[in-house]
């Protein structure tokens, strides 16, 4: 009778044990999915992190993420996964956290996850086996874009910008090339978000634009996109010109606004129209010369001739005619130097003071001046050739005559 009775005792205590053992041997294993976004109804284009967080009470030899299927979002993964060890009602648990940013595509109620993390468990005495985890499911309510100022969309946490000119357009030397670079960038938004750049066109204006640069930087708190433009400018008359102001709209999603980012307007003209007055008159002989020939010449023309004297501005485009132009001998200089960019200079100047356009005709040159292009690839010579008709043909020399009627005066019979 005892015996049977210390039989039945050290069933029951094993069968506990049994028991005891199954129910240690089930870990504790969960997955939840939470959202961070800086509106409760964020708009379409919008970041919304998502974060995704396991906490497993139980040895992990294998592990991965199942695909992530998205479909109504764009998104992708802040880094790598972040593992940790941590205690929990005095146990001790493996812990998992992965980052998303997701951007909605469309307006409404959109749905996000479960998520599923499959598992390969070791249970301490070298049994393995493999489980699924999945994650609660959530929902976002997205909002329409709003419409903007030239249709551009771009909200962000936050946006700066870097306008840097290497020199002062204000008073370029004769013949530069001021170069500008503008660097934007964006928290919250990849570099594909950013906008393109802005055509800078002016008739005055020669400007190139070199192929723009976009990186993006991943952070645990987002992408940091990045574009930098780059122009070569340079004006293409002696004129001075404003280029315009260019503004770039954007959404601020911290404190749910709009803002503007603005690339300044900027003055272009050369330091020579700019100098004091009196500068360039002492340096050109042409000043105190011509007014003194002038005095001399204009009192026996009329004596010889007894007639009226003509204007002092028809006698000076006679003479110009007459005497070689000093910037032709300076072009033909340059030429034989093989100098482009003085030839460049001095061939804009001649063609502009006949209202000729110089980027028209200076096309060639400027394209391998400008685009760095090898300057041997233009034929100087050739071009000089057909820059000396154009001029010959804008210096079509004016009759005498026509004037003589226009002002009344006929010629006197002899006798």
């Amino acid at each position: 009778m005892v015996g049977r009775l210390i039989t039945a005792l050290f069933g029951l205590f094993l069968a506990c044990g049994a028991a005891t053992s199954a129910n240690a041997a089930e870990p504790d294993l969960t997955l939840e999915a939470t959202i961070e976004a800086d509106g409760n109804e964020p708009y379409v284009g919008e970041m919304v992190l998502v974060t995704l967080r396991g906490d497993y009470d139980a040895f992990i030899t294998l592990e991965r993420f199942e695909g992530i299927e998205l479909p109504n979002f764009t998104w992708l993964q802040l880094g790598r996964d972040v593992w940790s060890k941590g205690r929990k009602n005095g146990r001790e648990y493996t812990s998992v956290e992965r980052k998303l940013a997701l951007y909605p595509q469309k307006p409404g109620t959109l749905a996000i996850g479960p998520f599923r993390h499959r598992l390969t468990l070791d249970d301490g005495s070298g049994r393995r086996s493999e489980t699924i985890v999945v994650s609660n499911a959530l929902d976002l309510t997205v909002k329409p874009k709003p419409a903007t100022n030239g249709g551009w969309w771009l909200p962000a946490r936050n946006v700066t910008i870097d306008d840097h000119w290497d020199m002062d357009t204000a008073r370029l030397a004769d013949g530069a090339t001021a170069t500008r670079t503008v660097t934007i960038t964006a928290a919250g938004q990849t570099a594909a978000a950013l906008p393109p750049p802005p055509k800078v066109v002016a008739p005055w204006l020669i400007a190139f634009i070199a192929p723009e640069i976009r990186t993006t930087e991943i952070t645990r708190d987002g992408p940091v996109g990045t574009v930098q433009w780059q122009w070569r400018m340079r004006p293409s008359r002696s004129e001075p010109g404003r280029l315009p102001a260019y503004h770039i709209p954007w959404f601020d999603t911290q404190s749910r606004q709009m803002r503007d980012l603005v690339m300044k307007s900027r003055r272009f003209a050369y330091a020579t129209i700019t100098a004091p007055e009196g500068t360039a008159a002492r340096t050109r002989p042409e000043s105190w010369l011509l007014p003194l020939a002038l005095g001399l010449f204009l009192p026996i023309g009329a004596a010889l001739h007894r007639r009226r004297p003509l204007p002092a501005r028809a006698i000076l485009a006679r003479l110009r005619r007459w005497l070689p132009e000093r910037d032709a001998f300076a072009m033909r200089a340059a030429l034989l130097r093989g100098d482009a960019r003085a030839y460049r200079r001095i061939a804009a100047r001649r063609l502009s003071r006949r209202g000729l356009a110089p980027e028209e005709k200076l096309a060639a040159l400027d394209e391998a001046l400008f685009r760095g292009a090898p300057v041997q690839s233009v034929d100087l010579r050739s071009l000089d050739r057909r820059l000396r008709e154009v001029l010959r043909r804008a210096e079509a020399p004016k009759d005498i005559d026509t004037w003589q009627r226009g002002q009344g005066f006929a010629a006197r019979p002899r006798g």
